[in-house]
């Protein structure tokens, strides 16, 4: 989540981050944004991976005429699965087993919260 603070009162946008670790460090910097998610590094090839991932969220949020933060994490993951993304899927679960587990709801948990939610954590 980003705060987003024109004028107005704090408010939060749910934005998914992208990071692509395996670029070189003075090789190109591949930067894009899109309205609900930055994406950052990578090589070529996982750049266009994480680019078309963006695209297909994207264009499921505009098909069923919601914004991401609107999204509940059960149903982030079956929107994941539909455009096939497994990473996506994990991610939502994992968020999805957090607030079960502390018995908040998305709304009400920080982005710090959620974001830890989302960390993997092997067994």
């Amino acid at each position: 989540m980003t705060t987003q603070t024109q004028g107005g009162p704090r408010r939060f946008k749910a934005t998914i981050i992208a990071l692509g670790l395996d670029g070189q460090v003075d090789g190109p910097h591949r930067i894009i944004t899109g309205d609900d998610c930055l994406m950052v590094g990578g090589s070529a090839e996982t750049h266009a991976d994480l680019l078309e991932t963006m695209l297909r969220l994207e264009s499921e949020l505009e098909r069923i005429g919601r914004p991401l933060s609107e999204i509940e994490p059960a149903e982030l993951a079956d929107i994941a699965w539909r455009i096939d993304s497994p990473e996506l899927h994990e991610i939502a679960l994992r968020i999805e087993a957090g607030l079960l587990e502390r018995g908040q709801s998305f709304g009400d948990s920080s982005a710090q919260e959620l974001t830890e939610m989302a960390a993997f954590r092997p067994i």
